[in-house]
């Protein structure tokens, strides 16, 4: 048997399909835009899915299904979701094992070692790690209209929410203030919470950066800010182990925390300072060598002669 594992990861932006043989060598790697996910019913989700992992494993020339696939969905957040979007994939991938986690879980899947806890700070934040039981346990994640603080979105609302106050208090004259009403185009401070709601927040938190760059320039707001976020992503990790979860390992992934050094530092600090122990590191593969991690996981080759449909 030709044995082969096939990886995905279904991200808010993008699709990435992986697949390798029983060395280790790759088969195929391609990358696709998500197109329409958030709110598509999960049959039409399961469809997609399918058509590119048999897009995928044509393109690969392989004589025999995946012996396991391991997917990371975007939108699966819950144990009760991912096991319905198990079932839906093996029902459509009848000769493989298959699994779906939440696409979070994969950046805790891609270390090496001891377990991990995987953290996102990109537009939204959320932190993953597998519990007691084995299970995926998730902090955050709730979108930027109630959290995702130290994710892009969650920054800039509290930007504007930091400015706010200043106003409040009779001040307007801080860096971050003008920064942002200049970026946002507004004729004053005060027009600034409604163009969160006039633009999708993929556009608008684009402007978390210009936090960071007003760092160097005194920015009593932006020091606020970024502290906040520091407090928040602490909590995301220190609540996954109060709920159970083991590890000794943060991996960091998503666009601000790896495009923010000042935050990563400051986050690093601030875990070492509840456990000496407690390393932070910055992702260093792509989120789908976690999905062929787990697909391995559920299928090793030492289980070839009975596999499962779902697990």
């Amino acid at each position: 048997m030709n044995a082969s594992w096939l990886g995905m990861d279904v991200g808010g932006s993008k699709i990435q399909v992986r697949i390798e043989d029983r060395s280790g060598r790759l088969l195929f790697d391609q990358q696709w835009p998500t197109g329409p996910w958030s709110g598509e019913p999960w049959s039409r989700k399961s469809a997609r899915m399918a058509e590119l992992i048999a897009f995928a494993c044509k393109q690969a020339k392989l004589t025999a299904p995946p012996v396991a696939v391991g997917i990371g969905a975007h939108g699966c957040d819950t144990p009760e979701e991912c096991a319905a979007m198990t079932a839906l994939m093996a029902d459509r991938l009848p000769g493989s094992v298959c699994q779906v986690v939440n696409d979070a879980a994969l950046v805790a899947l891609s270390a090496y070692g001891e377990p991990a806890a995987g953290l996102i700070a990109g537009t939204g934040s959320v932190a993953v790690a597998r519990g007691a039981d084995g299970g995926w346990l998730q902090t955050g994640g709730w979108g930027w209209v109630v959290g995702d603080e130290g994710g892009a979105s969650g920054l800039v609302r509290a930007a504007i929410g930091a400015i706010l106050l200043d106003w409040d208090g009779g001040c307007q004259d801080d860096p971050l203030t003008t920064t942002l009403v200049e970026a946002f185009g507004v004729a004053h401070l005060l027009d600034l919470p409604s163009q969160l709601l006039r633009k999708p927040a993929s556009e608008w938190s684009r402007h978390a950066p210009l936090i960071f760059d007003c760092l160097p320039r005194d920015s009593r707001l932006a020091r606020q800010v970024v502290d906040a976020a520091v407090v928040s992503l602490t909590s995301l990790i220190l609540r996954l182990r109060e709920r159970g979860a083991t590890f000794n390992q943060v991996i960091a992934a998503g666009g601000v925390i790896r495009h923010q050094p000042v935050l990563f530092g400051l986050l690093a600090n601030a875990l070492r300072q509840h456990d000496a122990g407690l390393s932070l590191s910055l992702l260093q593969a792509a989120p789908v060598s976690g999905a062929l991690r787990l697909a391995r996981q559920i299928a090793p080759e030492a289980s070839l002669s009975s596999p499962l449909r779902g697990v």
